[in-house]
């Protein structure tokens, strides 16, 4: 069976659509299948993302 093809498109609107949840993208996988999976970080609470203060190092 030959590989599912996928767009720029495709995951320029999936990576859109994780950014207007208020997710971070740090990664995307493409799958043989043709499927995009959005890699974001899970250790940060929303309140720290959007947090004007400085970020702890």
């Amino acid at each position: 069976m030959a590989a599912t093809r996928f767009t720029k498109a495709e995951i320029t609107r999936a990576v859109e659509a994780a950014k207007a949840c208020n997710l971070v993208v740090s990664a995307v996988e493409i799958g043989p299948d043709g499927t995009i999976k959005i890699c974001c970080p899970v250790d940060e609470s929303e309140n720290k993302r959007n947090s004007p203060e400085p970020k702890q190092w």
